[in-house]
């Protein structure tokens, strides 16, 4: 298989995983939103993105590094040194996460009561704390696994993660409502501590399996050992150099996320919203950002596969094969951006509904210009780092952040607009940072960026075919919703083989990945 079938190979087992673990988080999205209610969800809602800070803190960047680093050593053969990299990055993950951990709860009361403004949120951040050191770790050994290009402990990991984090919360919300919102609010959050436990003890079986199995092999893969000259404080200082770029740039997703809770219920306040109906409008926009991070799954897969692909060409000084690889990955990318995009502004309504009910769903047509520019970001982003220049997309990550900022700030007090602002906010963001990615990219490799113009056009003929059926149909809404999507995505596919957008290879590509996954999946 070539360069599009170890992209697609690559992101399908991590987005699979990750679309399957998010299926899982959907149905306990939903069951949780209709135990607690929005303003329980809202309480969820203001505690996260605050676990979201401190896990970037203590994580942030490291998979990608170590995932690079990996790469690099396996291209030049030394793979000791590949093994040695683990080691080092699972020290310094152990201490920064412990940090972090006692950091965020010693912090909880002070954010609880002065950053969110909800002294009854104190209870999530508190059962969130403890997830960050379990996941720190796990962090180390999927970059590990990703630096070889084997995705499946990764993914399946995941999947563990989710079920048991999803069968804690809903156990313990239901539980613990009866002591109130906020202790059912804290039961949930603490799925995701128990969770990251589960997803640990797996990461560490199978290293320990794998590297029994490949012992006294000269040509071993991960778990076997090596030898290598470069001391531990050495391999870190390397790791911390590469990872402080990514790292400022992860912590300022979930700030800009922290950002938006406070300025949200401030900015609806102050057009007249009641402080209760602000903190559930807040739930809401809660709720569509987990539905929005659905199809971000696939492109940060892919980002995911791009990073040590893109470092083992870059080693190896296959020039051609680099800017190859980089045009099929943008490419693939758009692929999948133009119709996830077109569905959610056909369909957003109407899924809101589906997922969690009630008629507030609207925002989420709202936030389909940013799933296509969000999803752009991710890929460029990946891609820079693979080049292995991380600090590009920090710098324009900062540019995209203060658009978004100054939108939502802006949009979100116009009575005509309130949450849609804040998908206002971050589409023009997310446009800034990919324009800025995409032009960097074209200059440091003079790679061809590809054409997307047959993508454009079946993105178009597929919204003008669901929308046109969707107002024609006279059936139940979700049987609108599947015939209607059906005959979109069928005008999407037929527009693109008709303009060349994609081709036979493709096809035979994708044929050939189903049975190379399922028999690598025997392996686990």
């Amino acid at each position: 298989m070539g360069t599009n079938a170890s992209i697609v190979k690559g992101t399908a087992l991590l987005a699979g995983a990750g679309l399957v673990a998010k299926a899982f988080g959907a149905l306990y999205r939903i069951f949780l939103a209709r135990t607690i209610g929005n303003e329980g969800i809202g309480l969820y809602q203001m505690a996260y993105p605050i676990y979201l800070i401190f896990l970037s803190l203590s994580t942030a960047g490291l998979p990608i590094a170590i995932s690079r680093m990996v790469a690099a050593r396996v291209a030049a053969g030394d793979r000791g040194g590949a093994n040695r990299v683990l080691s080092a990055a699972l020290i310094l993950l152990a201490g920064l996460g412990v940090v972090s951990t006692l950091a965020m709860a010693l912090s909880a009361r002070w954010l609880a009561g002065t950053v969110v403004a909800d002294s009854r949120a104190v209870y999530a951040i508190w059962a969130l704390a403890p997830a960050i050191a379990f996941m720190s770790l796990i962090a180390g050994f999927r970059g590990f696994f990703q630096g070889w290009q084997q995705m499946i402990p990764s993914a399946v990991s995941q999947i563990i993660e989710q079920m048991v984090r999803v069968a804690v919360a809903l156990i313990l919300a239901v539980l613990l409502l009866p002591y109130g919102v906020e202790h059912a609010a804290a039961g949930a959050a603490f799925g995701a501590t128990m969770g990251g436990m589960a997803g640990l003890v797996y990461l560490i079986w199978t290293f320990y399996r794998r590297r029994r199995q490949r012992e006294g092999s000269p040509v071993a893969g991960p778990g076997m050992g090596g030898r290598t000259a470069e001391p531990f404080h050495r391999t870190i200082a390397k790791l911390l150099r590469f990872t402080l770029p990514i790292a400022l740039a992860t912590v300022l997703t979930p700030l800009l996320q922290a950002i938006d809770s406070m300025i949200v219920p401030a900015r609806l306040q102050s057009i007249g919203y009641a402080t209760g109906q602000a903190t559930a409008l807040l739930g809401i926009l809660g709720n569509s950002w987990a539905v929005v991070y659905l199809p971000l799954i696939v492109t940060a897969a892919m980002a995911s596969n791009l990073v040590p692909a893109l470092s083992g060409l870059l080693t190896q000084e296959k020039h051609r094969q680099l800017q190859t690889r980089i045009g099929e990955g943008l490419r693939l990318g758009m692929l999948y951006l133009v119709p996830a995009s077109a569905m959610l502004l056909v369909f957003g309504g109407t899924i809101y509904r589906l997922l969690y009910g009630g008629a507030q769903g609207m925002i989420l047509c709202w936030f389909a210009p940013a799933v296509l520019l969000l999803g752009l970001e991710q890929v460029s982003a990946g891609t820079l780092q693979g080049l292995g220049r991380p600090s590009l997309p920090l710098v324009h990550f900062v540019c995209g952040a203060a658009v978004k900022v100054g939108v939502t700030l802006t949009a979100t007090g116009w009575p005509g607009l309130n949450l849609a602002g804040a998908a206002l906010g971050t589409a023009a963001g997310a446009g800034v940072t990919a324009v800025l990615n995409l032009w960097a990219i074209q200059r440091l490799t003079g790679a061809a960026l590809p054409s997307n113009l047959a993508a454009l056009c079946g993105g178009g003929g597929m919204i003008a075919v669901s929308w046109y059926l969707s107002r024609h149909l006279n059936c139940h809404y979700i049987l609108e919703f599947l015939i209607s999507g059906f005959f979109g995505v069928t005008a999407y596919l037929a527009l693109l083989w008709i303009l060349g957008g994609i081709g036979r290879q493709d096809l035979e590509i994708i044929s050939d990945l189903v049975g190379h996954t399922m028999s690598r999946s025997k392996q686990y």
